[in-house]
């Protein structure tokens, strides 16, 4: 038997009893002393202080609906917040399937712009292949040319020992020509010092070379043959710088500057006569080193 149907079996028993009926009146008088006891027992005090409880559990019920109310207003702008953010979440996976479609695209285009892209670097494979060669065959001009300079940096090193012996013949030059300059001095002095014979009075021979009249002088690079002149100039280049055609033309622009440059000198004494004579015997068609020569000795003269 279970616990209930033995309460129902005790209750029946008890109720079936007639002094059970008895203790109900009794039950009911101890009831209503006990509520008087109270009565008299809870005083005005406690009546206010129930009250204030009361009106202390009223306060708190009201905040708690405020509370209630500000909690359902939040959510329902937490469900109106969800519904916007749901909306965005399907935004969002709308923008993404296009992204993932323009992805896609985008892969396509990237496989077709690297499929170009590996035949443009197999072209620039075959190209720098096709330049190492250049470069090989450049790097053999590049040999042979420096030889080149080699050579003519040997041939102008030549040539300026040639220009500096000359340097040091015409100084050799010049001071021999003051030697004599000075010689020629003293024999004067010691001439006009010397008293001189009487038959020997009216001989004055040496003014001719310093008053000699301009038209007997003349230039004698101006004698030369033009054309003659040019061909000799072309062919002394081609004979010293062989195969090297930008020397060749620096020579003969400066070999033709320096004789039209002699061509225009006033020869107009029997010295400047005299020095570019010497000057053109010396060097022949070289006609930087006579106008070099021409210069020195005359500046030399001159000082």
């Amino acid at each position: 038997m279970s616990r209930q149907q033995e309460q129902k079996g005790f209750f029946k028993t008890l109720f079936s009893k007639w002094w059970a009926w008895a203790l109900v009146p009794v039950a009911c008088i101890a009831l209503i002393l006990t509520a008087l006891i109270i009565s008299i027992v809870l005083t005005p005090e406690s009546v206010e202080e129930v009250t204030s409880q009361k009106l202390e559990v009223q306060e708190k019920l009201d905040k708690s609906e405020a509370k209630l109310k500000k909690v359902e207003l939040s959510l329902e702008q937490t469900k109106s917040s969800l519904k916007e953010a749901q909306a965005k979440l399907a935004d969002s996976q709308a923008k993404l399937k296009k992204a993932e479609s323009a992805s896609n695209d985008k892969k396509e285009a990237t496989k077709k712009e690297s499929k170009t892209l590996e035949n443009k670097l197999a072209k620039s494979e075959s190209n720098l292949k096709e330049t190492k060669g250049d470069l090989k065959e450049t790097e053999v001009k590049l040999n042979s040319a420096n030889a080149k300079v080699t050579e003519l940096t040997k041939q102008l090193k030549e040539a300026n020992d040639q220009v500096a012996k000359a340097k040091d013949e015409v100084k050799t030059a010049n001071a021999k020509a003051e030697e004599a300059k000075a010689e020629t001095e003293k024999a004067l002095a010691q001439a006009k010092e010397t008293p001189a014979p009487a038959k020997e009075e009216p001989v004055k021979e040496e003014p001719k070379k310093e008053t000699p009249s301009s038209g007997s002088f003349r230039n004698p690079i101006l004698d030369l043959n033009p054309s003659n002149v040019a061909s000799t100039i072309k062919s002394n280049a081609e004979q010293r710088w062989k195969d090297d055609y930008q020397m060749q033309d620096y020579e003969v622009q400066q070999q033709t500057s320096a004789y039209n440059q002699l061509k225009n000198v006033a020869v107009d004494s029997e010295v400047k006569q005299t020095q570019m004579e010497n000057a053109l015997s010396r060097w022949g068609y070289d006609f930087e080193m006579v106008q070099y020569e021409y210069n020195e000795q005359m500046n030399a003269y001159n000082n």
